[in-house]
């Protein structure tokens, strides 16, 4: 048995799942805002070693336009995807590995209790100070960029 109530209501839904569709079908892949942007994916070193937890962003650089596009790094590896991906052109690499052991730093409060702490242990070379560039060509949808970090 349905009320007067339950008519408004399901208007809203079929309205809200209508303009999601259509935002969804609004925004290509590789395009954001009229930006050519290529998926962008790879592994990350130190010292040998797989970067296990970090964050990696790319900043555009010498007329590159766009966002900063950035990714997890997870076990070694990371896929720059959101928004369509990292925008074609120049760019400064920012990465940034974390000790999650809890040896130090600040750690955040959350529901239940601390988080262990997110400590850098990179040299500044390659985050604050970043020395790493790279060049994204829109040649396909999809593109690797490996680092291999050294002490």
């Amino acid at each position: 048995m349905h009320s007067n109530n339950d008519l408004p209501m399901t208007s809203v839904y079929r309205l809200l799942g209508a303009a999601c569709l259509a935002l969804a079908f609004s925004t290509g892949c590789g395009k954001s805002g009229g930006l050519d942007k290529v998926v962008v994916e790879g592994d990350v070193t130190y010292d040998g070693n797989p970067v296990q937890n970090g964050e990696i962003r790319f900043h555009p650089i010498e007329g590159t336009e766009g966002p900063v596009s950035g990714a997890p790094i997870v076990d070694g590896h990371y896929r720059a995807v959101a928004k369509g991906g990292v925008p074609v052109g120049k760019h400064s690499v920012q990465i940034e590995a974390y000790d999650t052991t809890g040896n130090g730093g600040s750690s955040e409060m959350v529901a239940g209790g601390r988080t262990g702490a997110r400590v850098n242990y990179l040299p500044d070379k390659y985050h604050r100070t970043s020395e790493l560039t790279v060049e994204i060509t829109g040649d396909s949808s999809q593109t690797t960029e490996d680092f291999n970090l050294e002490k």
